[in-house]
């Protein structure tokens, strides 16, 4: 029991040094008897005592903490996710799991999600939201699914494992000012004609539908369909881009990255020595997630302090000699 409050309390004081902000941070763990301020995110969202502005820390759990209709100006942050698969994350190496629908309604612009893992979809009806190192395990129709016109969303270092032909995105209808940047993509990418954006530095592993958008920097390992759209530094595994205007084609996947054996779920993306995607992208920059302004962060780590080691123990004059170590995850 001393362990476990003296790693609560270290981890929101590092939560607070990085947010450095007079807003709240609220825990959420949905494991029985935690110690939590509240065991569901909806609980949290909706106590009055939750104002905008605030964070709810989302630890993680072999539990889910429900779904979410959000009307607040939040930031939601989770532990990351395949924790045990990479070193050097975090002590606690459980996911931190949305089990039902996210909708992010008014109210809630400026709001960001972080580090979490979503196992059904998030509806967008809104404006200005970030999703950032996320994981999207499965799919259930669309990942993340725009219900309205919207503009300026940051689609960031999220790992979208999609698959059984799901949609890892879907934004059909009237959006402008979208930045798709650094993903992985393992379901299909859909945008309507009256979408407007920038697509840099992904991983397309499944078929692809995209209108009027700069295309820089990305990797396609399956078909594209692009129209009216600028297409600069990207490589396909087939004819997608073509070879102008710094494009590679015709460029197999096992010459691109170090591939799964003896890698982790992401880590099989790191581009593996001589890969004809590093240094070759806008700028002189690597092609792919790990390039560009906004590198693949390993394990979807949030951008705050993680304690990933610890050693407890309680001594006679009853104090704790404690060991940990902790490193930022920028």
């Amino acid at each position: 029991m001393k362990t476990k409050t003296f790693t609560t309390i270290i981890i929101l004081a590092l939560t607070a040094i990085y947010l450095n902000v007079s807003a709240t941070v609220w825990r959420v763990n949905p494991t029985p008897n935690s110690s939590a301020h509240y065991s569901t995110l909806q609980a949290a969202h909706d106590a009055a005592t939750t104002l905008n502005n605030d964070t709810l820390y989302l630890e993680g759990s072999t539990f889910s903490a429900g779904g979410l209709t959000i009307t607040k100006k939040l930031t939601i942050i989770g532990n990351g996710y395949f924790l045990a698969q990479n070193p050097e994350t975090q002590y606690n190496i459980q996911p931190s799991i949305f089990n039902s629908y996210v909708y992010c309604n008014a109210g809630s612009e400026g709001s960001k999600f972080i580090g979490c893992t979503f196992f059904y979809s998030i509806y967008l009806y809104t404006n200005n939201l970030t999703f950032e190192r996320n994981h999207f395990p499965y799919g259930n129709s669309s990942a993340i699914y725009a219900q309205v016109n919207c503009s300026d969303i940051l689609i960031l270092n999220n790992y979208f494992e999609t698959y059984y032909g799901y949609q890892s995105i879907n934004l059909s209808q009237v959006h402008s000012n979208i930045l798709i940047a650094n993903n992985y993509f393992n379901g299909y990418v859909t945008v309507g004609g009256s979408f407007s954006g920038i697509f840099a530095n992904n991983i397309f592993n499944y078929p692809i539908t995209i209108y009027n958008s700069t295309l820089v920097n990305n990797i396609a390992l399956h078909t594209a369909t692009l129209s009216n759209c600028v297409v600069t530094y990207n490589i396909g595994n087939s004819t997608q881009f073509g070879d102008q205007n710094g494009n590679q084609q015709n460029v197999s996947q096992t010459d691109l990255f170090v591939g799964p054996t003896g890698t982790s779920t992401d880590g099989q993306w790191v581009l593996k020595v001589g890969s004809p995607a590093i240094g070759t992208g806008e700028g002189g920059t690597d092609i792919g997630i790990f390039g560009g302004e906004y590198p693949y962060i390993l394990s979807g780590l949030p951008p705050i302090p993680a304690i990933y080691s610890l050693d407890a123990q309680s001594l006679p004059s009853n104090t704790l000699d404690v060991n940990l170590k902790a490193k930022s995850h920028n």
